[in-house]
């Protein structure tokens, strides 16, 4: 059996590096300044902590992946580290369908429900709900999955997918 993986990176806001820099542009004056008051060098510090997350940390992107009855869904920072967030069994899921498709409006209408966004947050890109019953709780996911993933999935739980016209 294949497994499916889809990468979603997320819509970055292009001001935040900028922000960074200019964190590390302040981390290095203050410690000039430290000459006066060595306090100071616990703020270059905090300056320059701030300026690393913002700049090599908030470029993020999602993956999800299926395999045989298996949904899981994971986070990728900065290309380089992978943290799985989500496992989830297909016997688990409800219903698959588009964001807007009447069959996931009454659950997306529930308060009690639990939202999770894994979506990149772009116009244009069409967006599904998985309707999960988890431990006597329903969960929303969120997520962008492509043609290739929804064939994969339909292959054997055609029932709980609902494809966009």
């Amino acid at each position: 059996m294949l497994e499916i993986y889809v990468l979603v990176p997320v819509k970055r806001n292009m001001i935040v590096p900028f922000i960074g820099i200019f964190c590390f542009a302040l981390a290095l004056g203050t410690v000039v300044l430290s000459c006066w008051n060595p306090l100071l060098v616990l703020l270059a510090f905090a300056f320059a902590a701030l300026g690393y997350w913002l700049t090599f940390q908030t470029n993020k992107e999602f993956e999800y992946s299926y395999f045989d009855g298996e949904v899981r869904f994971a986070k990728v920072i900065n290309k380089s580290r992978r943290r799985s967030l989500a496992v989830y069994s297909m016997d688990e899921v409800a219903q698959i369908a588009p964001a807007e498709d009447r069959s996931v409006m009454k659950y997306q209408g529930d308060h009690t429900a639990k939202v999770k966004d894994y979506t990149s947050h772009q116009k244009g890109v069409p967006c599904y709900v998985m309707v999960i019953n988890h431990g006597g709780q329903t969960l929303l996911i969120r997520f962008e999955p492509d043609d290739k993933y929804l064939d994969a999935m339909m292959v054997k739980y055609a029932q709980k997918v609902i494809r966009r016209r």
